[in-house]
């Protein structure tokens, strides 16, 4: 039944777009969109823990309904407003960031292109969204030490000018941003302008995108194909499968990072700093972990105009040591579905 409402709206807002099932058993994903289309969907996503025991415990939850707009449109592309109307958030420091975000006017909307196709193409905001970020940079700094229950004169040694830097460059960094709007909606436009042969397997390498700065890049394989099974006039459901092991210099490059951050805040440098280094310079050489990284996505695409009709997003972190039955999994799923009307 909810198959055809969508049908019937979908048939009444796109009378002009063609079907893009193919008569050579292939699929091709374009956008036929037009200034003013403009739909919401909704948000979640849930991060889950599960030790050596098999014991799983939910870390985080959020859920936000965001709007599509389509604002600009020309013979070469689309440029998109994304708008979060609503938003939940069971993480404190997120709930923290977003309630600053909107005290000092940085919760402005991602403007975003696509080529004329629908493939996501470039943020085109960028700039403007650092900007907003970086004057919330103070606020937040006193507002984290705050929540840790820690004033600014009992903090003896602490440079606070250091951890808003910092803080600069894990919120404010443009591709620190550009990486996290890519990591939340990257994949609910990867088909559009590709033409699939239905249940072939397509494989690229790809770079894994880490938030740590200064974190050697890594190179994942990505399989993707159009699931037969699944896929008619009507839509198509689309799948891929990426997976990356970590190794151990890695992980030695992570821990370097740390100690370089964490030796930023401490004044008395030259004794602290190297400390610091020591510690853990001398921890990374003596750990011995094996990491593997895999990621599911599912993408439903309502073929007549283009728009992404549903996405799940599961990503596998298993990290243990070689040859021991010690290994922890970190699972971040993502769910995104359209909110038509009744």
């Amino acid at each position: 039944m909810k198959k055809i409402a969508l049908l019937l709206f979908f048939i009444l807002t796109g009378l002009s777009a063609a079907a893009q099932m193919m008569p050579d058993s292939t699929v091709q994903f374009v956008a036929y969109w037009n200034i003013g289309d403009k739909y919401l969907y909704s948000f979640e996503t849930i991060e889950k823990e599960i030790d050596a025991d098999g014991d799983t415990t939910i870390v985080k939850q959020s859920y936000e309904i965001i709007e599509f707009e389509v604002v600009a449109k020309t013979d070469e592309s689309y440029q998109i407003k994304m708008t979060t109307i609503e938003e939940e958030d069971s993480d404190p420091q997120s709930k923290l960031i977003s309630k600053i975000a909107k005290e000092y006017g940085a919760d402005i909307p991602v403007l975003f292109s696509t080529t004329n196709l629908g493939s996501l193409q470039s943020i085109d905001n960028l700039q403007e969204l650092s900007s907003s970020f970086a004057q919330m940079i103070e606020p937040l700094a006193k507002a984290v030490l705050k929540e840790q229950g820690l004033e600014l004169e009992d903090l003896e040694g602490f440079d606070m000018q250091g951890f808003m830097r910092e803080l600069l460059k894990q919120v404010a960094d443009p591709s620190i941003i550009q990486n996290s709007i890519l990591e939340y909606i990257g994949r609910l436009f990867f088909f559009h302008g590709g033409r699939l042969e239905i249940d072939h397997t397509y494989s690229f390498e790809e770079p894994l995108n880490f938030m740590i700065p200064g974190m050697k890049q890594l190179t994942a394989t990505t399989n993707f194909w159009a699931d037969g099974e699944f896929t008619d006039e009507y839509s198509s459901i689309c799948r891929t499968y990426t997976s990356a092991n970590v190794g151990k210099e890695t992980v030695a490059s992570a821990l370097s990072t740390y100690s370089d951050m964490a030796s930023e805040f401490i004044e008395d440098a030259d004794s602290s700093q190297t400390d610091i280094t020591e510690i853990i310079t001398k921890g990374g050489s003596e750990v011995d972990i094996n990491i593997s990284w895999e990621q599911y996505t599912t993408t439903e695409i309502h073929l007549n105009t283009g728009w992404p009709l549903r996405h799940y997003q599961d990503k596998y972190v298993k990290a243990g040591e070689p040859g021991k039955d010690t290994a922890k999994e970190k699972i971040e799923s993502l769910s995104i579905e359209i909110i038509l009307p009744e």
